[in-house]
């Protein structure tokens, strides 16, 4: 399976474990990214296959980074404790919502589904 993923995710733990678990899928990691701002400088380069956002980040929320995909029609999966699943789905539709702490299962096979979609 191949794709990229940008990864947004401020929490080293979580981050590492969401970067070597896709990795074990064979999908390309762009980010960690920590802050809103790196996750932007990314995307400025080029954009990625989908989106894994934690909603808080160091500097702040992720909706500006998040607007800037889904008007790109890039796949986001919301992976947070601080998600309001309600004004999610209602600002991105589309868009996927796996509370934290969420089953790396339930994160995978979302992976899996929108990577088989796109190839």
């Amino acid at each position: 399976m191949s794709g990229e993923v940008l990864l947004a995710e401020d929490e080293a733990v979580v981050a590492l474990d969401l970067q070597f678990m896709l990795e074990d899928m064979g999908v390309q990691v762009r980010g960690p990214c920590a802050t809103v701002q790196a996750g932007l400088d990314l995307v400025a380069e080029r954009l990625p296959d989908m989106a894994i956002l934690d909603v808080m980040l160091a500097d702040g929320e992720v909706y500006e980074l998040a607007d800037k995909l889904h008007d790109a029609k890039v796949p986001i999966l919301f992976h947070s404790g601080h998600a309001d699943a309600h004004h999610l789905a209602a600002r991105y539709p589309g868009a996927a919502i796996c509370p934290k702490p969420a089953m790396p299962s339930e994160i995978e096979a979302k992976v899996s589904q929108w990577l088989a979609q796109s190839g």
